[in-house]
């Protein structure tokens, strides 16, 4: 419970990380099965499943930017050379690059919603 009392972006990025991670992983799983299910003529292919592979795709990139984000923050790129005096997470690159990645995310959805749809 103290891991949200401290909650800022950070935090809040490296949970949704996990939930992201964590759900990648099922809906491979499901796949898998789901696929193999499909192959032996068991089932076939529900509507909304278009509507559901929109929403993991969005998954998929957000989860992708966001670990090339870590990867930038490990690496030096996206913090201050002297970050430990000052608050990184603050840092203009940070915030911008924090910005692209949702409003990527958010794009990537409405774009697949898009195709779906049309």
């Amino acid at each position: 419970m103290m891991w949200f009392s401290k909650l800022n972006i950070e935090r809040l990025l490296a949970l949704l990380h996990k939930i992201t991670g964590w759900t990648i992983l099922g809906y491979l799983i499901v796949h898998v099965i789901f696929v193999n299910r499909l192959a032996h003529g068991e089932l076939t292919e529900p509507e909304i499943f278009k509507y559901f592979l929109v929403l993991i795709g969005s998954v998929v990139v957000f989860h992708a930017m966001n670990g090339i984000r870590i990867i930038l923050i490990e690496t030096g790129h996206l913090i201050p050379k002297h970050h430990m005096e000052e608050p990184w997470i603050y840092y203009k690159p940070h915030r911008i690059y924090i910005w692209i990645m949702i409003i990527v995310t958010i794009l990537s959805f409405f774009i697949g919603l898009y195709m779906v749809i049309k």
